[in-house]
C-alpha cells in the first residue's frame, strides 16, 4: 500500500500549490458573482481500491484465504455539467464518465476433498457513468467555492483472471475475462478554484461503491464472487465555463 500513500502525498501537494497561487485575503466587495451555465471538466484520480465479501460459489465451493483485496488505483475521466445559479439555486448537475484501472487482488481456495492448491491472480478495471448533484457553499469568496454532493449511475467491473493449479507444478494456467454491470453510488466533497474568468481548477475527495465483481475458472467449475468493491479517491482536475 505504499503506492497509495505516495498518491495521497502527490495530490495534497498539488492542492497546496493551487491555493498558494491565489490571494490570501478576499474582500467582501469581491463576493462571488460568476459561474452560471454549462461547463466541462477533466480529472485525474488516485487512491485506494478495496474488495470485500469474497466467497467461492458454483459447482465447487469452499472458503478463501490469502486474499489480497486492496490496492492503489489510478484513472481519469471527464464530465459535462450545468450550474443552476442563475435560477437562484446553488446547485450543479453533471454527467460524468470515468475509468479506473489496475485494482489487483489474489486469492487461494481451501477445499477438504478437491482442488486444494488452486489460486487466482486478478486485475479489475472499472468504467462508470454517473449522474452527480453538487451543492456549492457560499463562503463569501470570489475565487474558491467548496462543495459537497452525491452521485448515482452505472458501473462495469471487468476482471482479467489468471487461474493456476499448483499441484501440476505451477504450469497449468488458464486466463479468463469476466464482466459485471452494477448500480454505483458515490459521496464527494471538494472545492473549485478560479484561474481565469472561464478556467478553474478542482480538488476533491470521493467515496464510490461500484457493486460486485467476479473471477474464476469456468471449465473447472470454480467461481469466485465479491459482493463489494469500493474506492477512496483523490481527484484533481481542470474545467472550462462557457
Amino acid at each position: 500500500m505504499h503506492r497509495y500513500g505516495i498518491t495521497l502525498l502527490a495530490a495534497i501537494g498539488a492542492v497546496v500549490a493551487v491555493l498558494a497561487a491565489r490571494p490570501a485575503v478576499i474582500s467582501e466587495a469581491g463576493a462571488d458573482s460568476c459561474c452560471s451555465g454549462p461547463y466541462v471538466t477533466g480529472v485525474i484520480m488516485g487512491g485506494g481500491g478495496f474488495i470485500g465479501d469474497i466467497r467461492s460459489v458454483g459447482p465447487v465451493t469452499g472458503n478463501l484465504k490469502d486474499d489480497s483485496a486492496q490496492d492503489s488505483v489510478g484513472g481519469g475521466g471527464g464530465a459535462f455539467g450545468f450550474n443552476w445559479k442563475r435560477l437562484g439555486a446553488p446547485i450543479r448537475t453533471e454527467i460524468e464518465y470515468a475509468q479506473m484501472i489496475r485494482l489487483d487482488w489474489d486469492s487461494r481456495q481451501i477445499f477438504t476433498s478437491s482442488l486444494p492448491t488452486v489460486g487466482f491472480s486478478n486485475n479489475v478495471n472499472t468504467t462508470t457513468i454517473m449522474l452527480n448533484a453538487l451543492y456549492d457553499f457560499d463562503v463569501g469568496s470570489s475565487w474558491w467555492r467548496p462543495y459537497g454532493g452525491f452521485g448515482i449511475g452505472y458501473a462495469r467491473n471487468s476482471t482479467e483472471s489468471k487461474y493456476n493449479d499448483l499441484s501440476l507444478g505451477g504450469d497449468s494456467v488458464r486466463r479468463e475475462k469476466f464482466k459485471t454491470g452494477n448500480l454505483a453510488w458515490s459521496l464527494m466533497a471538494g472545492g473549485n478554484f478560479d484561474i481565469t474568468e472561464n478556467w478553474f481548477a478542482e480538488a476533491a475527495y470521493r467515496f464510490i461503491n461500484t457493486g460486485s465483481v467476479e473471477a474464476g475458472n469456468s471449465a473447472a467449475g470454480v467461481h469466485v464472487d465479491a459482493d463489494t468493491i469500493y474506492r477512496h479517491e483523490l481527484r484533481l482536475g481542470f474545467g472550462y465555463r462557457f
